[in-house]
């Protein structure tokens, strides 16, 4: 150790190496160090982007908002930019209630900043579990981008805290973790009244299953990249509309390969929608109705080989020179003379 850089030191919140040390990202550690380094000095956006070394947009924000969120630096805004330092005692404002939403309008949800964000966390339970299983479900600390994703749920979409993390784990489980694929789904259950936990379990149970029938259509299929649109569109009409399970969907499958010899997405179209006619919904009555057609197919087969028996004598052919029922005569009375 070279006992000369003692000659000037600077206090760590125990906390920080306690609480967050696993958490925190590499950037996030830089701006607090370089703020406890500094006391009490506020610093702007570029000063600070140029001590850090953040030449990328959103760099220091993603830094910040982590810290932020936990009450450990703070930021105070003037006119259109904003100064972070460490944070003293902070003052909570109220959080804002979440809206019901009807039908949610296709408009971007608006920008909160994070410091707004950082209230909300210390003044709601429900808010800040939402956001610490975030964290958990993308093993990091939060960008801005995904921060703003999480309370949007909440604020934009109106939808429950819990419902909001169901919703969440979900798209992790699907490996679908883009915000904007995460809004998307929030939209959706937000038009479909999809506002409690077990409207919210239905939903993800469905979603499950059209997932792995997605995987197993691609397997069998042989596709090495997503299901095309034009067959996803199919099976939510055959889930969602028709009302067909998986095991159905794949026994439709085996049928039309069995049938034609090869897998066309309209022949099994119609074999599930004359399933859905008649009311065939398990594997059992498609395959009594199956053995039925199969039976009634062959008997009319074979009724078509039979030919019908005449009691009439054979007629002499119309450019025959002589009468058969002569010829056959003359034989007999040959055989009785012995000739």
């Amino acid at each position: 150790m070279n006992a000369g850089v003692w000659n000037s030191v600077f206090a760590v919140p125990a906390s920080v190496v306690d609480d967050y040390i696993k958490l925190a990202g590499e950037r996030s550690l830089k701006l607090l160090l370089f703020l406890l380094r500094y006391g009490g000095k506020s610093f702007s956006e570029d000063e600070l982007c140029e001590k850090l070394g953040f030449s990328e947009k959103g760099e220091l924000e993603d830094a910040a908002v982590f810290w932020e969120q936990r009450g450990v630096i703070r930021r105070v805004y003037g006119d259109d930019s904003g100064e972070l330092c460490a944070a003293e005692k902070k003052t909570v404002s109220e959080p804002k209630p979440a809206k019901t939403v009807e039908k949610v309008k296709a408009v971007k949800p608006a920008s909160v900043s994070s410091g707004e964000i950082a209230d909300r966390i210390k003044s709601d339970k429900e808010i800040a579990m939402l956001f610490s299983e975030a964290e958990k479900i993308y093993e990091r600390p939060l960008y801005q981008r995904e921060t703003n994703m999480v309370i949007s749920l909440v604020d934009h979409y109106g939808l429950k805290p819990g419902v909001a993390m169901m919703l969440l784990s979900y798209c992790k489980k699907a490996g679908k973790t883009t915000p904007d694929y995460i809004l998307t789904c929030a939209k959706d259950w937000a038009d479909n009244g999809i506002n409690s936990i077990e409207l919210a379990n239905a939903r993800v149970l469905k979603l499950e299953q059209r997932d792995s029938l997605y995987e197993r259509i691609r397997k069998a299929l042989g596709l090495k990249s997503k299901m095309p649109k034009k067959i996803t569109d199919l099976v939510e009409v055959w889930m969602e509309l028709w009302g067909f399970n998986e095991e159905m969907i794949m026994h439709a499958y085996d049928e039309t390969v069995y049938e034609i010899g090869s897998w066309q997405p309209e022949y099994m179209n119609t074999i599930l929608d004359n399933w859905r006619k008649n009311g065939i919904f398990t594997v059992q009555e498609a395959e009594k109705a199956s053995e039925e057609y199969k039976a009634a197919r062959k008997a009319g087969r074979e009724a078509s080989k039979e030919k019908p028996k005449t009691a009439e004598k054979t007629k002499k052919p119309s450019n025959s020179s002589f009468d058969m029922d002569d010829v056959m005569a003359q034989i007999k009375n040959r055989y009785k003379n012995g000739s």
